[in-house]
């Protein structure tokens, strides 16, 4: 009996009304479907056959073929489909797998496929000479895994990477992937082998286990590998073990912990070893370690961060090569906002790891209260905001200092129809100390307090007169300026233990903004700015200036400010297409010489860009004691193509000819891989430590979707 030609659309209640008369396999039954252009059954043995354009419907996916036969289901022997051709099964979630030939049960999730090829999520493919499927697993031999993407132009060719395995196991709903016999290739190449591999389906986001490693080498270390754990403790929160193994030290070990929660998030970063050989000559310490660490919080009205940075000793971050701060500091911020004012609550506490402790370090700030106040509405026809502090530091050699400032700062801006441009500052601050020195001597141990309250003003007028000319695609501004500053010059707050030695740093930027009270001058400052745009593409800056001291009051030639007049301050400035230059410098106001220089080249184009940086340090500008400083450094970036990119700098003392640090790194990274080899040579010496230079190499190889 044969059906019709194109007769789909009664073929699967044709077949229902049939099998109510035969004991046939009943589709309806089932919830399953068949349709073809042509469908024959054989009246006697109840096969069935269907031809062209066949679809079959069974329980969670749809089979496409060009021929199949259908058996008769007796109590022993449960209905086949024989599918002797190439087919395609497209499951529910998307997924699809090819087959040349199959032989499968009549709702499709169980059964044999031959030259299976699957196509997963973000690119992986699975490939099998033979497949069983039961439900959502599939059961491989001679399988082959991938990420990568089939070639365009020559689909059989061996991809980047691949696991080529005697066995896989894919649990589909589980999304496990478990190979037995694996070998891992590179361009058809074997270059590793393992019995036994597991690895999450490429569904998964987040799951426990063990990331891609990196392979490392430096001069403490020796040969080594990193060989990351994950732990997928909660949707919100995880760890990871990082240890390091080595040739020449006891593994160290690195964990990271990161946790989002309903008030914020945070994430801390702890180091814990046990040195031998050169990591133990700066410390008599059996363990080292360290703990870094942010993180941001929301409670009701209130802002709370905090940063750690603390190591069981000084050297620690340095001598392992975490980070290069001179500085240790941990602090925690807590902000509430109001419409016209906020409170800010902040402790923090320093250390120095490199430089010699000095009486006025600071070691603990706690607290500080920073009460701010905006008023609204104009006040004297200009601004008024008041700011109240209170801070209570804890300095080395037992000094103690209480200080509560509170601050009125005022300003003004009016631009005439002249186009003058007048603008006006006040600031006033009122300081009340209360400080205690220990004084110790051979027998008894002293403490000496004493108060002071003192204040301190500040007023600054400005005029500048901006001169703007335009042309079509063309244009250029000239404005000179002119401030005068008037100081009540306090000179009481030298009394003050560890106030008075202010960090001034005069520069352009800075030249206009008064300092604070307590360290200002009377003084006048001078300056002059160019600024050119030439259709866009060219552009260019240019600025001089200068201060004048009209007090009494001495300035460190460091400082910049001098005790009559500054250095003089000059930044210029030119973009020009993909070429961009800037130098910032401070001049000697009678010999015009160079005491400070900082200058940049970078020349940037889609995918190529080089950046030179130069720096220049006069002895007298960086302190008693100091040498002339000149540093230069270069880095280079470079597309290679769409896949590599290569990155190298490198840092020199041009005063002492030598290197200060140089690093360089190899990147491939395409749809399934990512492969970066790295250096890095650190030329650093700490006198009195075993600090010495060091290189150290990175290798790290991730397949994407495994490990990553």
């Amino acid at each position: 009996m044969k059906t019709p030609p194109n007769s789909r659309i009664f073929a699967a209640l044709w077949l229902a009304s049939l099998a109510a008369h035969l004991p046939l396999p009943a589709f309806s039954q089932t919830k399953s479907a068949l349709e073809a252009d042509e469908i024959t059954v054989e009246e006697t043995s109840g096969k069935i056959s269907a031809k062209g354009n066949v679809q079959v419907e069974g329980k969670g996916a749809r089979l496409t073929t060009q021929s199949l036969s259908l058996s008769r289901q007796t109590p022993d022997t449960p209905a086949r489909l024989s599918i002797p051709g190439p087919l395609l099964l497209t499951q529910n979630n998307g997924t699809k797998i090819s087959a040349s030939s199959a032989e499968l049960n009549r709702t499709l999730d169980k059964g044999t496929l031959k030259d299976l090829q699957m196509s997963l999520e973000k690119g992986a493919r699975l490939r099998a000479s033979e497949a069983t499927k039961d439900g959502a697993t599939l059961d491989m031999r001679g399988g082959v895994f991938t990420s990568c993407p089939a070639c365009e132009t020559k689909p059989d060719a061996s991809p980047l990477w691949q696991l080529r395995a005697g066995r896989i196991h894919y649990d589909q709903d589980a999304q496990d992937v478990i190979y037995t016999n694996t070998r891992l290739e590179v361009y058809g190449v074997p270059v590793a082998y393992f019995p036994y591999l597991a690895h999450a389906g490429p569904e998964v986001v987040r799951r426990s286990g063990f990331l891609a490693p990196s392979f490392v080498r430096s001069n403490t270390f020796g040969q080594g590998i990193e060989t990351p754990y994950f732990f997928d403790l909660a949707s919100n929160y995880d760890l990871t073990l990082t240890p390091r193994f080595s040739a020449k030290q006891d593994p160290l070990l690195k964990t990271d912990w990161q946790h989002l929660t309903q008030k914020g998030v945070y994430e801390l970063t702890a180091y814990m070893h046990e040195p031998k050989d050169k990591l133990a000559d700066d410390t008599d310490l059996a363990a080292r370690g360290g703990v870094t660490g942010s993180g941001e919080f929301r409670f009701d009205a209130w802002d709370i961060d905090f940063s750690i940075q603390e190591a069981t000793d000084d050297l620690f971050f340095k001598r392992y090569k975490i980070n290069d701060t001179s500085r240790l500091e941990n602090r925690l911020t807590a902000t509430r906002l109001w419409d016209n004012q906020d409170l800010t609550i902040e402790t923090r506490s320093f250390r120095n790891t490199v430089d010699p402790e000095t009486a006025s370090t600071v070691d603990s700030i706690l607290p500080t209260l920073t009460h701010q106040v905006y008023f609204e509405g104009a006040v004297l026809g200009g601004q008024l905001d008041m700011t109240n502090r209170f801070t209570h530091e804890t300095r080395d050699l037992g000094i103690e200092v209480s200080h509560l400032q509170s601050q009125l700062d005022w300003s003004w801006r009016h631009v005439n129809q002249g186009g003058f441009v007048w603008e006006a500052n006040n600031r006033l601050v009122l300081d009340a100390y209360h400080y205690g020195n220990e004084k110790t001597d051979a027998q008894t141990v002293e403490l000496e307090t004493a108060e002071e309250l003192l204040g301190a003003n500040a007023t600054a007028l400005t005029l500048s007169y901006p001169l703007q000319r335009k042309r079509p695609g063309h244009r250029q501004t000239l404005t000179p300026k002119a401030q005068v500053v008037l100081a009540s010059e306090n000179d009481k707050y030298a009394s003050i233990p560890y106030i008075a030695d202010a960090s001034l740093d005069l520069t352009s930027a800075q030249l206009f903004q008064p300092i604070t009270p307590t360290n200002e001058a009377s003084r006048i400052n001078v300056g002059i700015s160019h600024d050119t745009e030439v259709s866009g593409d060219l552009r260019s800056s240019f600025f001089i200036g200068q201060s004048y001291n009209l007090s009494d009051l001495k300035f460190s030639h460091k400082s910049g400010y001098g005790d009559e007049h500054s250095a003089l301050l000059a930044d210029w400035a030119l973009y020009l297409g993909p070429l961009t230059l800037k130098q910032n410098a401070r001049l000697d106001n009678d010999t015009h010489e160079i005491l400070r220089s900082e200058s940049t080249g970078d020349l940037a184009f889609s995918r190529f860009s080089v950046g030179l940086e130069h720096s220049f340090y006069a002895a007298e500008q960086l302190g008693i004691g100091k040498d002339i400083l000149e540093e230069a450094s270069v880095h280079v970036n470079w597309e290679m193509s769409q896949n590599w990119a290569f990155r190298a700098s490198q840092s020199e003392n041009l005063e002492t000819q030598s290197r200060v640090k140089s690093d360089a790194a190899f990147t491939y990274e395409d749809d399934c891989t990512v492969f970066q080899i790295s250096m890095e040579r650190d030329y650093a010496r700490v006198s009195g430590t075993s600090i010495e230079p060091e290189t150290s190499v990175n290798v790290t190889f991730t397949l994407k979707t495994i490990a990553n």
